[in-house]
């Protein structure tokens, strides 16, 4: 596939960001230096099979700010790049978390995405940039990425809020919110304030809300700009176990899932399960008579164990019978040692 250089643009917060594709890193699965300000990143994701047997999604989101991009080098004995700093190892998280729950639960090839700070120009923060470029690059992937999303740092100065506050303001700011999310939703926040009320937080929520979909809307503008083919991605048949779970199963297991006590319910949920595996695969079979594994059987009673904690969730009531509002015994003392 010949891939071409694509760039789109946008006004934001009083600056330009700017997405462009097909110039590094063309042999990626997907590519993008996103540009704020003076401060560039390149974030690249790479796909490929896992590991026979994965029954989880892969996700390896890295990122990394070289010294280099501000103009310095390792001081001290020691001249090269070292392990991860926790503010590295934090947006790292901060790009991992709105972008996992948007692959499907079928979904377990491996997926690794890289974001590396290549100038930072001291005034724009590079770590929202890496959560929008991740998603730009995944769009771009031949993965089943049910994108775009974007992120975006709110500040209050003066009683108002900014968009993307530059560092000096951050200094002066009530508040430091990143907001993650698509066109529907919030998928994500993290941030800290100075003692605000809570409609003022709700308040800043929705202003962030509002750029991320003018964010998303831009992403999307660049993927009809890039052109990349998507290969269809047919989901997979039904577990075979799934609906004789929600029609027999289901009741039982909530009844075992909201035994008292922490351990008599790890119990009670354990014998639940041993009871049905043998029951559907006596003499410890590894398939039933129809062909069905006993993997799929193990897959079936975890999705119906998180949708029995959901339910109960839902109606306020926790597997050990607290309400929502109930707090778990807590004993203090002082002068242990």
């Amino acid at each position: 596939m010949n891939i071409v250089k694509v760039t789109h643009e946008i006004e934001l917060g009083g600056r330009k960001l700017s997405l462009t594709t097909g110039e590094i890193a063309k042999q990626a699965a997907g590519a993008v230096l996103i540009q704020y300000g003076e401060t560039v990143v390149m974030v690249a994701c790479a796909s490929g099979p896992s590991r026979p047997g994965t029954d989880f999604f892969p996700l390896t989101c890295d990122y990394r700010e070289r010294m280099a991009s501000a103009g310095k080098f390792p001081g001290g004995y020691i001249k090269r790049e070292g392990r991860p700093t926790l503010r590295e190892v934090l947006t790292s998280r901060l790009t991992d978390r709105p972008i996992r729950p948007l692959f499907p639960s079928w979904y377990h090839d491996e997926l690794q995405v890289m974001s590396n700070v290549m100038a930072y120009d001291r005034v724009n923060d590079p770590d929202v940039l890496s959560i929008i470029g991740a998603s730009a690059a995944i769009s771009l992937a031949p993965v089943p990425f049910q994108g775009p999303i974007a992120a975006a740092r709110v500040g209050r100065v003066n009683g108002e809020f900014v968009l993307f506050p530059t560092r000096e303001q951050i200094e002066s700011s009530t508040l430091d919110l990143v907001v993650a999310g698509n066109n529907e939703s919030v998928l994500m926040i993290e941030g800290f304030s100075a003692q605000l009320a809570e409609e003022v937080m709700v308040d800043a929520i929705m202003f962030a809300h509002r750029a991320i979909q003018q964010l998303c809307d831009f992403q999307k503008e660049f993927l009809a700009k890039a052109d990349r083919p998507k290969p269809e991605w047919p989901a997979p048949p039904e577990n075979p176990f799934s609906e004789l779970f929600r029609k027999e199963v289901y009741a039982g297991f909530r009844a075992a899932k909201t035994t008292a006590g922490k351990h008599e319910r790890a119990e009670a949920v354990s014998a639940f399960k041993k009871t049905w595996q043998e029951k559907l695969f006596p003499e410890g079979a590894d398939a039933t008579a129809e062909g069905h594994t006993l993997a799929q059987f193990k897959d079936a009673m975890h999705d119906l164990e998180a949708r029995i904690v959901r339910d109960l969730a839902l109606e306020g009531t926790r597997p050990d019978g607290r309400s929502s509002t109930d707090l778990r015994a807590v004993n203090t003392q002082v002068g242990v040692l």
